[in-house]
């Protein structure tokens, strides 16, 4: 595990650095977009809910007519940086996003402490919480009946498992499809809940490389941005994380949000990789910048099994539609998920935590 830095120069298309200062103008400015938002909701019902992206653009018109204040080209450019960080936090194009309730969760006590790095990947986690249990992979769940005292699953296969309780933690996508039916079918008050969020979507770029090109000019960082040329190509590949802290290989990871992630779903891998290495080479200019000698493209949105990456609270929508999702049925079906913890949503974290919150709850009956 490795602390990240909290350095992150933001290089401009060209190679050039933008003054810190401008980031930090620009960063404020945003974020006090944002407390104007939360000032403007606090006596709003969902029925008042708008779009945050509308909301963030007519706040920040009426700045600009109110002071007479007029930002220059790179400072628009910096201020499109900071809404691809918040499309990338919650996974969406902000158009989709709810004004009234986008940091719903903030309203509850966070946990602390400094950002990290599992530059083994989070893989060394899973395996060690899957030792000891029986796993079965490749095994599609078609239905769950749970009109009976026993739970019945079917497999796609036609195999039956029954048991006294069963704990679906299945990404929302597949509850709105829905790719798992159940009966009796879920309340309307459940799939209002279920269809109330949205299933947003990320993807990742891993790229090794022959030797640490970014090393001199970032110097130390752990990370650094990529200024957008326009608004039409925010999100793509918006930061590059570094992901050998140790120096013992050259890895980088990007990521795409927002509507780049509709523009890179058209295209294929050696296509996403072109348009990537297009950037870091804008962004490393005065040097040579060599190709990959592997690459990796997630496609999370694509994956039948999975479709999107985090949720999000939808406009109309609130932060209790978690905490419906996680109600059991009869105290026989259970639901754990990042979709079903309102305190942690959207985090690896939050979905870990509902799951023991479900196994207490399953010892307890």
């Amino acid at each position: 595990m490795h602390k990240i830095g909290e350095k992150c120069d933001l290089i401009q298309e060209g190679g050039r650095i933008t003054d810190p200062a401008i980031d930090k103008r620009m960063d404020f400015h945003f974020n006090s977009i944002l407390d104007v938002v939360s000032n403007w909701r606090k006596d709003k019902s969902q029925h008042h809910d708008v779009p945050l992206g509308d909301k963030i653009q007519e706040i920040y018109k009426v700045f600009i007519q109110e002071s007479g204040i007029q930002f220059n080209e790179l400072e628009e450019k910096v201020l499109q940086f900071h809404v691809s960080n918040l499309e990338y936090a919650c996974g969406s194009n902000l158009h989709e996003v709810s004004a009234r309730s986008w940091d719903h969760n903030e309203f509850f006590a966070q946990f602390a402490g400094d950002h990290t790095l599992l530059s083994s990947g989070y893989s060394a986690l899973i395996e060690k919480l899957a030792e000891g249990l029986d796993i079965r992979l490749n095994v599609p769940v078609c239905s769950v009946d749970y009109s009976g005292e026993e739970v019945k699953v079917t497999t796609k296969d036609g195999t039956l498992w029954t048991a006294q309780k069963v704990l679906v933690a299945v990404p929302l996508t597949i509850l709105q499809k829905p790719a798992i039916q159940f009966n009796p079918s879920l309340s309307d008050r459940k799939m209002k809940a279920i269809n109330s969020l949205g299933a947003g979507v990320i993807e990742k770029i891993a790229l090794q490389f022959p030797y640490r090109f970014w090393e001199s000019k970032i110097q130390g960082a752990d990370y650094f941005g990529h200024i957008p040329p326009n608004s039409s190509k925010r999100g793509l590949f918006s930061v590059f994380y570094d992901m050998d802290p140790q120096r013992k290989c050259s890895v980088l990871m990007s990521v795409i949000t927002g509507d780049a992630v509709r523009t890179i779903r058209k295209l294929d891998d050696k296509e996403v990789l072109q348009q990537c290495m297009t950037v870091l080479r804008e962004l490393f200019k005065e040097q040579e910048v060599p190709d990959p000698v592997k690459y990796f493209i997630t496609r999370w949105s694509k994956d039948p099994w999975i479709q999107m990456a985090y949720s999000f609270v939808k406009t109309g929508g609130s932060g209790e539609a978690y905490d419906i999702l996680a109600e059991d049925i009869q105290g026989k079906i259970f639901f754990a998920g990042e979709a079903t913890n309102r305190h942690f949503p959207q985090t690896v974290t939050g979905a870990y935590l509902s799951g023991v919150r479900e196994a207490s709850k399953i010892s307890a009956f």
